[in-house]
Formats: C-alpha cells, structure tokens, sequence
C-alpha cells in the first residue's frame, strides 16, 4: 500500500481546492461553500464564497460555528467564517463514479461540528463512497427568528438558517462533486440527533427537492407533531418571532434597529446568552424538546408545516429511507434534566411543562413514588419521543416507499462519548445512550475498551449503509438479511453482536404517547 502524500487539485466552480492523498484517499478540509455570515451577512440566507484564483488549501479543518461549551468543549476554534465542508473521496475509484455520502451533525441545533474526530470517513471513503461533512449555523446565530428580519427578506420570513446553510451546502456538492469523482445523482442524507431531525425537516421541504436521492435518519425522530410558527402562536407555542422579541428584550435590546445591534454584538457571547435565556437552565424542566422548539420553526419558505405533519400526510420527499435509534435514547437526557439531584417535585414540573393539559395522564401512567421510579419516568419519556418518532417516520415513509427499513442499535458500548467528570459508573447508570452508534458508523475504533465484536459489528453497519447509499437497500454481502418495514409485522434489524430481527418495538408504550396528542400537543414549551 502506498504511503507517499502528495497533493491533489479540483477546480471548483468557486476556484481551485487543493487537497493531500495518503494510501489512495483524497482528503479536502475546510472548504468554504458560502460567504462567512459575519456583519452584515449574520441572521441572512447563506451567501455564495468569493470566487478565487489561487488554489484554496484545504489541508485543516475550517472553525466550528460558535456555540456554547456547557455541555462540553469544542475541538478546534470557533469563527463565525465556520459555513465549510470536508470531503473525502477515493483517489482512483475502481469502476465509475462514486455514491455521495453527505453527514449533518448533531447537538440539538446548538452544538457540534462537520469536523469532530469521530467522523473521520476515511474507513468509509474505502468502502467507495465520497464522504461529505459540513458546518450550518447554531443555536441564535442560525435560527433566530424577529419582526426586523421577516420584513428585510424576500420571503418575508426569518428563521431556519442552519437549514438554509445545509440547502446550500447540498446546491455546492450538486455543482462540484463530479470533480471529487462524486456521482451528483446519487446522493445520501444522513445524520444523527438533530442531524437527524435535518434530515426528515429537508425530506419535508420543498426548497431541498432533488438535491438528495437516499435518507437515513439516526436518532433524529423526536420530531413534535407541532413547531413554532413564524409569526402566529400554534396552539401553547408561542410565535417564533416573540421568541426572538423576548431574547432581544433579556439582551437589553429595545425600540428600533433592534438586529443591527445584534449584528453588533460577539458572535460567541450571543450564543452563550441564547443557551442561558432561551434554552432555560438545563437543571429545570426546559430543555425537554426546546432544542426542536426553539430552533426549527414553520417559517412559510423553508418549512411550510412540521415535519411530523408533512409525512403523517404523506408529502414528503419520496426516497429510500433508512432509520433507527439506540436501546437507551432516555438516560442521558434523564440526566440532564436532573443534574445536580433529582427530586419528584422537579419530575412533575418536568411532566407539567412537557404534556400541559396530558400532565396528569402521564403522572398516573408512570406512577413515581420515589425518586428511582422517577428517574426511569424520565428515561421512558425521552425514549419515547424517539422511538415513536421513528415510528412515526418509518411508518409513513413505508405507506409511499418500498425500501423502508428501520435498526435498533443494541451493542453494549465500551466507551462513554460525553465529557461529564464524576461518572464513574456509566455504564450501569446510561447503557446503549443516545449516540453510542456514531463510532460504529464511521469506524471510529481506537476509543479504550474496544474488542473484536465491536470491529466486526462495525464493519457490517457500515457495509449496510455503504450498500443502502449505492443501491437503496442495505442488503447484499455476507451480513444478515435485513427486512423492509412494513405494516402490520414492523420487522427491524437489531444492531448487536450478533445482528438479530425482531417486529413490533415499544409499540404499547408508542401507542399511549401518541394517545397524548389529543389532549396536548406533546410540546416542552
């Protein structure tokens, strides 16, 4: 195998990119797709780059867009300049173009990046594919939505940038992965959590058509039935506009030329407030579903209703369609609500915030009389809005696509992915979390504790995604058969070692929280 790096160049319609080759893989990082949102550019639609002459080296990763670290430091430096890709592709593909691959983060809208390590695709660019992971604007900076900005846009709407950023990420790779040996027809949509959640909004929105051919959706169904609107309150929700009014009010930001104050103000110290004032503290109740809540909005332009709606009616975009979610989505989430000490007056702030008018079914339904009890009340409710969110998903997509599949990943994990100091006993306390599949997906392998199953595991699940992004269906090779999803069995792949079928998941505990839905619209707002 060879080991030389030399460099490679492609000739983007935005100019020259200059990239490396080591052992056969071309890697480009940190390539700009659009203006940096900066100034006057911030809380606008994404902007094309500067045209170049001189080659663009992409050998280092572009910033990661600012966000809060309370959750957890970032790797690498912020900027607001953060609207990049990195691609990494085969350097003498073996017949013809290459499935594209493109990968859309998580972190709740808030946090996150194109460039954690743990997505290094270079296992994956192996397999054949041209892997791309981007950058989308976060948390205020990508999803503030205020009367000021409705009325400068051409839409007349405000709101949902991070999703405009990911729409135009897409319209840059439709435009140049042929030079990158990228098949611009053949393109996959996958991501994780809110990456997820991106995913299905895309599939909801017309804006996105044709521009992605095959989706998978990781832990990313925990789509509410309703959103904020722009400007109007949706049952319990408040307009998404008085939102921004609110925040720019706690910002000391009064009467007129309210956002070119904003625009004024440091980028990182916006979304500090943002994650302070509007997410809420996250000891209290309020972050249950503020991460959807308080960022994806129905702005008219983008998004025309929720995602929940628009494939409970059977209008989303019409794709080979690939989703699941982990055993134990709950646990850590569980521990955010609580974080400090857990109590049953916060669990029943917690269920009152969450269900409204729905509280007291809930209350009898997961009858806590201690804290414990509580704890696992906490853990069923946040599953639950992932699991029956996939549910919901894959349901519908199955009613109008025949290649729907559905996975529940259940291998026990080695590792613990998220920095919180003090735990110690993880692994009782979060099992399979939220999250445990990504180093799966990607091959990341050198995390401590990693044996041989977890390698095997691995490369069968990237081998059904590779398969799925070739072909539309995951199946082929040596690797177990993997059903359709379809009404009335519901069969699904079980993701663990070994790989095992089974049909009909949490389908009674599905059942009472959609029952929910007709007294409350399930929201956390």
């Amino acid at each position: 195998m060879e080991t030389a790096i030399h460099i490679k160049i492609a000739d983007t319609q935005e100019g020259p990119v200059a990239g490396h080759v080591f052992n056969g893989i071309a890697v480009f990082k940190g390539i700009p797709y659009a203006a940096a949102p900066a100034g006057p550019l911030r809380f606008r639609p994404p902007q094309p780059p500067d045209i170049r002459r001189e080659p663009f080296l992409a050998f280092q990763y572009g910033p990661v867009c600012p966000q809060d670290e309370t959750l957890g430091p970032v790797s690498g430096s912020m900027g607001e300049d953060c609207l990049s890709l990195n691609i990494r592709a085969p350097e003498n593909p073996s017949s013809g173009l290459c499935p594209v691959m493109v990968w859309i983060h998580g972190g709740g809208f808030a946090t996150g990046s194109g460039s954690n390590p743990i997505f290094d695709g270079d296992y994956v660019a192996r397999k054949g594919v041209v892997l791309v992971t981007i950058n989308y604007r976060l948390n205020v900076l990508g999803f503030l939505a205020h009367p000021e900005l409705s009325l400068e846009s051409p839409h007349h709407c405000s709101g949902n940038y991070g999703l405009m950023d990911q729409i135009f990420a897409l319209q840059w790779i439709q435009k140049n992965i042929l030079l990158f040996g990228g098949d611009p027809d053949n393109v996959t949509l996958f991501g994780e959590s809110a990456g997820g959640a991106s995913v299905a909004a895309l599939m909801s929105s017309p804006v996105a058509c044709g521009l992605f051919h095959r989706a998978i959706v990781q832990s990313g169904g925990n789509a509410p039935r309703a959103l904020r609107k722009r400007s109007e309150s949706n049952g319990p929700l408040a307009s998404a506009e008085s939102l921004g009014i609110q925040f720019a009010g706690a910002l000391g930001l009064t009467g007129g030329s309210v956002i070119e104050k904003m625009r004024s103000l440091p980028a990182q110290a916006l979304s500090q407030s943002w994650f302070k004032i509007i997410q809420n503290d996250i000891r209290s109740a309020g972050l249950s579903g503020s991460w959807m809540m308080n960022h994806l909005i129905i702005d008219g332009h983008i998004l025309q209703d929720s995602p929940s709606e628009i494939f409970r009616q059977g209008r989303q975009l019409n794709v080979p369609f690939l989703s699941g979610t982990t055993l134990d989505e709950g646990t850590f989430f569980q521990f955010l609500v609580f974080l400090d000490k857990p109590d049953l007056y916060k669990y029943q702030r917690y269920v009152e915030r969450l269900f409204g008018a729905a509280a007291g079914k809930v209350l009898d339904h997961f009858n806590a009389g201690d804290i414990r009890a509580a704890e696992r009340a906490v853990c069923n409710i946040w599953e639950s809005g992932f699991f029956c969110g996939a549910r919901r998903l894959t349901r519908s997509m199955s009613r109008i696509q025949p290649n729907t599949f559905r996975y529940l990943f259940a291998m026990p994990p080695r590792f613990f992915l998220y920095q919180i100091p003090g735990i110690m006993d993880w692994k009782e306390r979060f099992g399979c979390y939220h999250a445990a599949e990504l180093p799966y997906v990607f091959h990341f392998m050198s995390l401590p504790g990693m044996q041989h199953e977890d390698i095997v595991l691995s490369d069968q699940m990237i081998d059904y995604w590779v398969r799925f992004a070739r072909t539309g269906d995951p199946n082929g090779g040596k690797a177990p058969a993997w059903p359709r999803y379809s009404l009335p069995d519901e069969k699904y792949l079980i993701l663990n070692h070994p790989i095992s079928i089974a049909e009909g998941f949490k389908n009674e505990q599905c059942d009472f929280m959609e029952s929910l839905e007709q007294i409350s619209l399930g929201n956390a707002s």
